[in-house]
C-alpha cells in the first residue's frame, strides 16, 4: 500500500474537502472512492432527467456522496466534542473499527447511495410495476443493493473494508446502518434524522445546481444550535413505556434558521422534485424500463436476454448484485439510443420523446381543481376509464403526496426525523409555535393528481372530459 498523502476535491457546495493523511479514516474513505462500485456513481446522475428542465442538474450521486461524507465528518466531530453527555477518558481501552460507532457512521455516510439506480427513482418505479406484474408486492429498494454490495466478498469496497479491518465485521456494520429505519444511537442520526449529513448535502447542492432561488440555508448557524434528544418512535401516546431514539433537535435561538431550513426543503420539492415537466419524463423513462423488463420484448429489438439489465429486470426475486453493479445511466442511454432507431413502434416513440425532449403534455387536475378531493376523484375516474388501454403506453397518470416532512416517494416521516426545538417549557415540533411562520396547510397533504400524454388529440379529449360540466 503506498504511503498515505492528503487528497483534496474541489467541490461547488463546500469548497475543499480534504483526506488529510493524518486521519486514518479519511485515507480509508478516499481509497474505497477509488473502487469501482463507487466510481459506477460517476455515471448516475443525481436528479435524474430533471436537467431536462434545469440544465445545470447534471451533478452525480458520486459529487453528492463524497459531500454528504463531508457534512458525516463534521456532525461526528461535533457529536464527539460537544453533544456526548458522558465525558471521553483515556483510560477506556481501544476499540475495533467495527466497534467504533463514529469510524462506522463516516463510512456509511460516504457509502449510502452505493448501491443507488440509474435514474434515479423512475427505476425503482418501473422495477416495482414488473415486480407487482409478477405478483410481487415489494421489491428490494437501493438501500439492500447498497448493503450487499458493501458486503459482497467479491466486490472491492468489501476488500478495502477487509484489509483495513481483517474481523471482517467493519463491512457488516456499515451495511446495518445504511439499511437500518430507526437509529440506535446519536451517531446513527448524523445518517437518519431531521437533520441528517444526506439532507444537508443534498438541499444545497440542488438547489444550486438547478438554479433554483427559493430557501436558502443557514447551515454555520444551525450547526451550533444543535442539541441532541430522545424522541419516541412510536405515534401512542399513552405508552407508558416508549421507545425512545436519539436524534438531533435545535437550541430556540436557532429556531428562525430551522424554519428557513424546512421551507427551503419543501420549495425543492415543489419546484424541483415534483416539477411537471420532471415527473412526466420520468413517466415515461419508468414504461420504457417496464416495456424491456417484460419477457419476450427484448428480443423484439435484438437486445439479447444476457444483457445486465434484461437479466436483472426479468430475474425471480430481486436480481443479482453482480447484474445490478453493472447499471448506470450510460447503459439505459444506450438502449434508449438503440430504441430510437428500432422498427419497434411503442419503445421506439418512448426513446424519441426521451431523446429529442418531446416533452409529454400534462393536465394537472390538482391545479385545475385545487383543494376539491370530490372533483379531482370524480374526474380522475372518469379520465383513468377513457384511456384505459393506453395507460403506461401512451397516456401516464402521476400521483404524489407532499407535505412539510413527505420525503420524494411520498413517504412520511419518522417521528425522529421530525425537526423540534427546545425551549424553556419543553420540545416542541416546530410548525406548533403560536407565532410560527410555517402555514397551517402545509402541514397537511398536498395531493397531485397529474396525466401526461404524448399525444395532442388524446390531450384535448382528456381536457375535455375535465372541464365537461365544471
Amino acid at each position: 500500500m503506498p504511503p498515505a498523502k492528503t487528497q483534496r476535491i474541489r467541490d461547488p457546495i463546500h469548497d475543499l474537502i480534504v483526506f488529510d493523511e493524518k486521519d486514518e479514516i479519511d485515507q480509508l474513505a478516499w481509497r474505497l472512492i477509488n473502487t469501482p462500485e463507487f466510481q459506477r456513481l460517476r455515471r448516475i446522475r443525481q436528479l435524474g432527467v430533471s436537467e431536462f428542465v434545469f440544465p445545470g442538474a447534471t451533478h452525480t450521486r458520486f459529487a453528492h456522496s463524497i459531500g454528504v461524507y463531508h457534512n458525516a465528518r463534521r456532525l461526528v466531530r461535533l457529536i464527539n466534542e460537544h453533544l456526548l453527555d458522558s465525558p471521553k477518558t483515556d483510560a477506556n481501552p481501544k476499540k475495533s473499527p467495527s466497534e467504533d460507532r463514529s469510524i462506522v457512521i463516516r463510512l456509511a455516510a460516504l457509502l449510502h447511495d452505493v448501491g443507488h439506480g440509474p435514474f434515479s427513482h423512475a427505476f425503482e418505479g418501473a422495477r416495482l410495476a414488473l415486480a407487482k406484474a409478477r405478483g410481487q408486492e415489494k421489491i428490494k429498494k437501493h438501500e439492500y443493493f447498497s448493503g450487499q454490495l458493501i458486503r459482497n466478498e467479491t466486490s472491492c469496497v468489501c476488500k478495502v473494508l477487509s484489509d483495513f479491518d481483517p474481523s471482517g465485521t467493519l463491512s457488516d456494520e456499515i451495511a446495518k446502518v445504511i439499511e437500518a429505519d430507526d437509529p440506535t444511537d446519536i451517531y446513527h442520526a448524523v445518517v437518519s434524522s431531521s437533520f441528517d449529513a444526506d439532507r444537508l448535502d443534498y438541499l444545497q447542492r440542488d438547489r444550486t445546481m438547478t438554479g433554483t432561488r427559493a430557501g436558502s440555508v443557514d447551515l454555520e448557524w444551525l450547526m451550533r444550535n444543535l442539541i441532541v434528544e430522545h424522541i419516541p418512535l412510536g405515534q401512542e401516546e399513552d405508552d407508558p413505556k416508549p421507545t425512545l431514539a436519539p436524534t438531533f433537535a435545535f437550541a430556540e435561538k436557532a429556531r428562525g434558521a430551522a424554519e428557513d431550513f424546512l421551507l427551503a426543503r419543501y420549495r425543492l420539492f415543489t419546484n424541483v422534485y415534483l416539477h411537471k415537466t420532471t415527473r412526466g419524463f420520468e413517466k415515461v423513462v419508468a414504461a420504457l424500463i417496464e416495456w424491456l423488463g417484460t419477457p419476450g420484448n427484448a428480443g423484439k429489438v435484438g437486445i439479447e436476454g444476457d444483457h445486465p439489465l434484461i437479466r436483472f429486470l426479468t430475474a425471480k426475486g430481486d436480481g443479482s448484485v453482480e447484474d445490478y453493479a453493472r447499471l448506470d445511466d450510460m447503459v439505459l442511454w444506450g438502449l434508449i439510443d438503440r430504441l430510437g432507431r428500432s422498427a419497434e413502434e411503442l419503445p421506439r416513440a418512448l426513446a424519441r420523446c426521451l431523446l429529442d425532449r418531446n416533452r409529454p403534455k400534462c393536465l394537472d387536475l390538482s391545479r385545475h381543481f385545487g383543494t376539491s378531493s370530490q372533483m379531482i376523484e370524480g374526474t380522475d375516474g372518469k379520465i383513468r376509464s377513457a384511456f384505459r388501454e393506453q395507460l403506461g403506453s401512451t397516456v401516464f397518470r402521476d400521483e404524489a403526496s407532499i407535505n412539510l416532512y413527505r420525503d420524494v416517494e411520498g413517504v412520511s416521516a419518522k417521528e425522529h426525523k421530525l425537526i423540534r426545538v427546545r425551549t424553556k417549557d419543553g420540545l416542541l415540533e416546530i410548525s406548533r409555535f403560536a407565532d410560527t411562520i410555517i402555514n397551517d396547510h402545509l402541514k397537511k397533504d398536498a395531493k397531485f393528481v397529474r396525466y401526461f400524454f404524448s399525444d395532442r388529440d388524446d390531450f384535448d379529449r382528456a381536457y375535455r372530459i375535465m372541464t365537461e360540466g365544471n
